[in-house]
C-alpha cells in the first residue's frame, strides 16, 4: 500500500475584477429554470461564461443550486447549466422592481452549450 501522502493542489482564483470584466450580455434573454422540482419561466439580465444574473417567480435561497436552460438568439440554440445561488437581492414595490438573485455557473451539460454561450458573448 502506497502511504504517500495526498497531493493538495491550489486553485488560483480569479480577483472580482478579472471575474467581472469578462464578457458579458447585458441583453434580456428568455430561459427556464428547474427548481425543487418546479419549472419556471425566468429572464436573465446578465450572463457570461462564469454566471447570470436572473429574474423570476420565485428567488431561491442562498447556496441553493439550480438548473437553467437559457435562449441564446445571437446564435440561434441555447445552453443548459446548473449553478449555485451566490448573491440574492430583494424585491420593492415602491421601486417596482423585481428580486432577483445570481448564480454561479458550476456545471455545462454539454460543450456544445457552453460553445454556443462563448460564441453567443462574442457577437
Amino acid at each position: 500500500m502506497n502511504s504517500a501522502p495526498i497531493a493538495r493542489i491550489a486553485l488560483a482564483r480569479k480577483s472580482r475584477r478579472e471575474r467581472r470584466d469578462a464578457g458579458r450580455d447585458r441583453r434580456i434573454l428568455d430561459g427556464t429554470m428547474k427548481y425543487r422540482g418546479e419549472f419556471m419561466n425566468i429572464e436573465v439580465v446578465d450572463v457570461s461564461e462564469s454566471g447570470a444574473f436572473i429574474i423570476g417567480p420565485t428567488v431561491p435561497e442562498f447556496s441553493d443550486s439550480v438548473t437553467l436552460a437559457i435562449e441564446l438568439p445571437a446564435v440561434g440554440g441555447s445552453v443548459m447549466v446548473s449553478g449555485r445561488v451566490r448573491r440574492v437581492t430583494m424585491s420593492s414595490r415602491i421601486m417596482r422592481r423585481s428580486g432577483g438573485f445570481g448564480i454561479e455557473f458550476t456545471r455545462y451539460y454539454t460543450q456544445v452549450g457552453q460553445d454556443s454561450l462563448h460564441k453567443h458573448l462574442a457577437a
